[in-house]
């Protein structure tokens, strides 16, 4: 599999990457970098990475950030998180890159900007990569996910929020698993 690890240690991360990604066969004819550092506002991203096999989308490369901590106040590592919930956060930004794989140069640049500008855009970015996730066999550690971030007291309100407004709600990936067409959710039920 082209899959590199870079500043990882954790044979548990390793292991719920590969778990996630062996379920996304669209993916395994691309270099996907999973990185561990220091990330100020978030847990975990994806991206295409800016070289010259950007422009290229079958060539194109993808890099998986994730930060060794979670946002909260005891500061749990990434590294303790109960397998089912790292699964599906991966999982989650797996889809991500499944939304990135059709896209040429122009079409990266717009979701690019509209993903950091518009709040409407960056929740269906969300909504999309969730729905790639279920696609893939994933509704139970997505919903897991979403629970295990909600509910844990030690986030912060704001962390929590932008969950809550972004990101779909476990009651839809449920609804979406059990065979509701995606478009037929309105965005009240994601915000």
């Amino acid at each position: 599999m082209p899959v590199h690890f870079e500043g990882l240690q954790s044979d548990h991360i390793k292991a719920c990457f590969l778990k996630a990604f062996q379920a996304f066969p669209e993916l395994h004819s691309h270099n996907v970098v999973v990185r561990q550092r220091k990330m100020a506002k978030t847990t975990m991203n994806a991206q295409p990475m800016l070289n010259w096999a950007f422009f290229s989308r079958s060539r194109r490369s993808y890099l998986i950030n994730f930060t060794d901590n979670m946002h909260v106040e005891d500061r749990i590592a990434i590294h303790e998180l109960p397998e089912e919930v790292l699964v599906g956060w991966f999982a989650h930004e797996l889809g991500h890159v499944c939304d990135y794989l059709h896209r040429g140069l122009l079409r990266m640049v717009q979701f690019g900007l509209g993903y950091l500008l518009l709040p409407n855009y960056r929740a269906g970015a969300e909504r999309i990569a969730d729905i790639f996730a279920v696609e893939h066999g994933f509704a139970e550690s997505i919903i897991a996910t979403k629970k295990y971030i909600l509910d844990h007291s030690g986030l912060s309100p704001s962390y929590k929020r932008r969950i809550e407004l972004y990101y779909m709600s476990p009651d839809e990936v449920a609804m979406i698993a059990q065979g509701a067409p995606a478009n037929a959710l309105t965005i009240d039920q994601i915000l």
